[in-house]
Parts: C-alpha cells; sequence; structure tokens
C-alpha cells in the first residue's frame, strides 16, 4: 500500500478506514506485505508496523535530506504577499511552478490576480467539476501553462520531474504535509525552492481547522502539528536540519548551506549578495541550467554555459506539440535537462545528436531527425509562438468574448473559471469606463433596488448594500451596479 502514513493516528493525514487494511493479514497470513510513504515520523513508522501485523520486517528508510532543495520561509503582510508571488513566478519565468493556497477561494484569487499581472496559471481545486480540473491539470503537465494554483486536493499521483519552485501562501497543517508537498519540487535532480511566504493570521485559520475536527484525540495530535509547524516558520535554525530531525533523522552537519537560515536566499526577495550554495547545486538559479556529472562538477565559482532561451522556448513547443499528439506528458518526451543539453550543444548531424546527454538510442530513433529539423529551423528564423497569443489576459479575452455577444455564463465556461472570478474581471471592466453595464447580467429588477440601497448605505461596504436588499439580489449583482456607478461618479466629476 502507497500513503501508509494514512493508517497511523499520529500521520498527518490519519483515515479511520485505512485501520481496516489489518484485514489483509487475518485473510492472508501467508502473503507478504509491503507498505511505502515519503512522510512518516520514528512514530508513524512504528504504528504502520504495528497496525499492519508485520512479522520481522525489512525496514527501508532513505535520507529526509534532499540536497537539490532550496528551503525560504518568509513571513510577509496581505498587502506584500501577491506581490513577492508575482516576483518570485517571473523570476521563474518559463519553468513549471506549483503554488499552493489554503482556500478554495483564495485559489481563484491568486489565479485572477496573476493573469491581471500578466502571469497565466490554472486553479485545481475540490469544487471545480471533474473535466475542469483534468483540463487543467493536463494544460499544467503538458507545459501549456507553467503555474499552477492549487489547494491541498493538488499532488496525489502527480509527478512532474522538471518542477522548478513549490510556492506555499500559507502555513500548512503540519510538518509532514509540508514535506510532501515541498517535495513536488525538484525530482529530476535539479536545482528546485521551496518557497513558503507566510502571515501571522495563518494560525487563526490553522485552529479554525483544528476546531472542526470531531475527535478529542486527533483534535489535540492536531494542535501538536500545529506547535511544530509554527515552530519550524518561526525558527532561525537550519531548514533542512529541523524536517531531518522531525523525521527520526540526525544529520552529521549544522548547516545544509541551502537554505533561508544558513544564507541562501533568492534576489527576488529584494536581497542583495545571499545566494550560497552547495558544491552540488546552484541556489536559486537565474538562468536554465543543469547539474553536471557528479565526478565532473566544477568548482563553486564556475559556470555553466547559459541557455539561449529564444530556443529553448522553441524547443519547448516543439515538445508540447509533440505530447500533445502522443497524449503524454511533455517529460515523457523529453525532460528539460536534456533540451537544455540541445541547446548549449546545437547538433546538426545525427552523429553528433547521439552524444547528447539524456538523448540515447531510443529517442534518437523516435525524435532524431524531427530534432535534427527544429533546431534548423530554428537557425533559419523560427521562433516559438508568443504564450499570451494562445491565451489571453483576462480583461482582453473577457472583454473580447463580451463583445462577441457571449453570456457571463458562457464566458466561465469558455475560459474555464468560476462565475464569480468573471464577475470581478467584468466589474473591474465597468469601473474602468472599457465596457457599459448590460442589464441581463444581473438578476431581474435588482439594479433599481441596489441603486436605492447605495444612496441610503453608501458604496463603499458591499455587506451594508446586500443586508438593505432582499435575499435574491446576489453580491455579484451588487457588484457590477457598484461598478457601474462609480463609473459614473468619476465621470461627473471630471466634468465638473
Amino acid at each position: 500500500m502507497d500513503e501508509a502514513h494514512c493508517i497511523s493516528e499520529w500521520g498527518h493525514e490519519f483515515r479511520p478506514e485505512y485501520r481496516q487494511l489489518n484485514r489483509l493479514r487475518t485473510s492472508f497470513p501467508n502473503l507478504p506485505i509491503a507498505a511505502f510513504t515519503a512522510s512518516a515520523t520514528r512514530q508513524v513508522r512504528h504504528d504502520i508496523l504495528k497496525q499492519l501485523q508485520m512479522r520481522d520486517p525489512d525496514c527501508y528508510i532513505a535520507s529526509f535530506h534532499r540536497k537539490n532543495l532550496s528551503y525560504v520561509v518568509h513571513e510577509c503582510e496581505a498587502r506584500t504577499q501577491m506581490e513577492l508571488l508575482s516576483r518570485a513566478l517571473r523570476h521563474y519565468a518559463g519553468e513549471s511552478v506549483i503554488v499552493y493556497s489554503p482556500t478554495i477561494r483564495r485559489v481563484e484569487e491568486t489565479v485572477e490576480y496573476l493573469e491581471e499581472s500578466g502571469i497565466a496559471a490554472v486553479p485545481y481545486h475540490a469544487k471545480m467539476d471533474a473535466p475542469m480540473r483534468r483540463q487543467n491539470q493536463e494544460r499544467w503537465m503538458s507545459d501549456e501553462v507553467r503555474v499552477l494554483v492549487g489547494t491541498i486536493a493538488f499532488g496525489l499521483g502527480i509527478n512532474k520531474p522538471a518542477v522548478r519552485a513549490v510556492i506555499h501562501l500559507s502555513v500548512p497543517q503540519s510538518i509532514e504535509q509540508y514535506y510532501q508537498e515541498a517535495g513536488r519540487a525538484g525530482r529530476d535532480g535539479r536545482p528546485a525552492d521551496c518557497v513558503l511566504l507566510w502571515q501571522k493570521r495563518d494560525y487563526i485559520l490553522l485552529e479554525y481547522f483544528i476546531n472542526k475536527i470531531s475527535d478529542d484525540a486527533e483534535r489535540e495530535r492536531a494542535a501538536g502539528r500545529k506547535r511544530v509547524i509554527s515552530r519550524f516558520a518561526d525558527s532561525h535554525g537550519c531548514r533542512q536540519r529541523q524536517i531531518c530531525l522531525h523525521f527520526g533523522e540526525t544529520p552529521p552537519w549544522e548547516k545544509c548551506g541551502n537554505c533561508d537560515n544558513c544564507g541562501a536566499k533568492p534576489e527576488w526577495l529584494g536581497k542583495k549578495g545571499l545566494r550560497v550554495a552547495t558544491p552540488a547545486v546552484e541556489v536559486f538559479p537565474s538562468t536554465f541550467r543543469s547539474l553536471p556529472p557528479a565526478e565532473k562538477q566544477p568548482s563553486l565559482g564556475s559556470a555553466l554555459p547559459e541557455v539561449d532561451a529564444e530556443l529553448m522556448a522553441y524547443l519547448r513547443e516543439w515538445r508540447r506539440n509533440m505530447a500533445r499528439e502522443k497524449k503524454v506528458s511533455t517529460f515523457i518526451i523529453m525532460p528539460d535537462s536534456t533540451l537544455g543539453e540541445l541547446c548549449r550543444r546545437h547538433p546538426v548531424y545525427f552523429a553528433e545528436l547521439r552524444q547528447v546527454p539524456g538523448i540515447g538510442e531510443k529517442r534518437a530513433e523516435t525524435y532524431g531527425n524531427e530534432i535534427l529539423q527544429v533546431l534548423k529551423n530554428f537557425r533559419d528564423g523560427a521562433r516559438a509562438t508568443p504564450m499570451m497569443a494562445k491565451d489571453d489576459a483576462p480583461a482582453e479575452g473577457t472583454l473580447r468574448l463580451l463583445n462577441e455577444g457571449h453570456s457571463l455564463e458562457e464566458i466561465a465556461r469558455i475560459r474555464v473559471r468560476q462565475i464569480s472570478n468573471v464577475v470581478c474581471t467584468v466589474e473591474r471592466l465597468i469601473e474602468s469606463g472599457r465596457v457599459k453595464l448590460d442589464p441581463k447580467w444581473i438578476s431581474p429588477d435588482a439594479q433599481p433596488l441596489i441603486e436605492a440601497a447605495c444612496l441610503a448605505q453608501g458604496i463603499e461596504r458591499l455587506k451594508d448594500i446586500k443586508d438593505a436588499v432582499p435575499p435574491y439580489v446576489s453580491f455579484e449583482d451588487i457588484r457590477l451596479v457598484v461598478a457601474h456607478l462609480r463609473a459614473e461618479n468619476r465621470v461627473r466629476a471630471k466634468s465638473a
């Protein structure tokens, strides 16, 4: 069984139904049982053995120290968190990133903010229809969209090697959860970053989730996990060491040299001169680099040749189209590290192509001629199609669809968005004067009621307006009418 920590009451995802797995020993006494998990403490490991009634088992425990991961934990304020996120994502431009948000509402708000900032992103959460979730996951897996913003619902069974960063926008519920989610970065062995941008108010949300647990014992265990992750967030000690110690591993070193508390911080946080790396990895690479073989690692001060960004984009577009044609993930076609080597070596002949690390006999036979043709096309002037031409920024795309006569519900379906997010975009378009309010967008007879409430209550607090109108008038109705009134006020102020 996989995700074996779920069988233990001490595990961070304890599920009582998993206790019934001990029937396997009764029903099949002579068959071997194997259990696997990537996030079990010593106590959880002992509980797994006990629950599955394993007899004299062989235990294999790998190190919890992942040398290629750099951990950065940064406390921020609500008004600066989104700005830091957008700066971070521009730093990782062209790379695959997972952003974890604590709630469904925050997921949608984050996606809308990013796209209004010119950063394409797709949402993933439990309230989305299954086909929409699957479509967004496939778009991210195929590199059509590089940034996926999700709740903890995203991740089970996901194994995309070339994820360069996992960014959390809230303190997770436990060290185990954080290690599991952050560990989806850098599975290709190349440097990757695990960033936690947290706020003091995150602890209020954790308390809310803890108080919803009905079982007293489980609620107390959840409170204990909260205390541990809180110490981790506030700590000034080595992050890698804290993680190892939590899982029962005692490293022979005090500092990893590859986390914020050991001096390694990203440039996008506004710090200078703080980039620190171990000989095995480069922390927060600003350009695409691939690690050399272990026996040929350069000295700390040396650098690998930089990759031609335009050629990399062109090769990625070819890979994306090939993955779509074959209905597989892009890394199955070719990992980023191999594309990077193609960019550095620029093979012209088949014999040269076969010398590129990562190509191998099978890839050379399957894709060799196409790769050489793609490289020739690039030398002849071909370039990748700009991504924004395929996926408009939300305001422009929504405006275009409005002008074509689509309803708000149709736009939500076309743009794979929640209706509330489409309304937010239309609200901004109305307030900026780029579009006029269409009565068809709001509930029948709602506009005069909302306008009367605005005269009495003002237009600053939407909740006050909602309390003054009939229940059938929605917040979406109010947002659109208030945007219309603000636009009219601005016009009157200019003409006065």
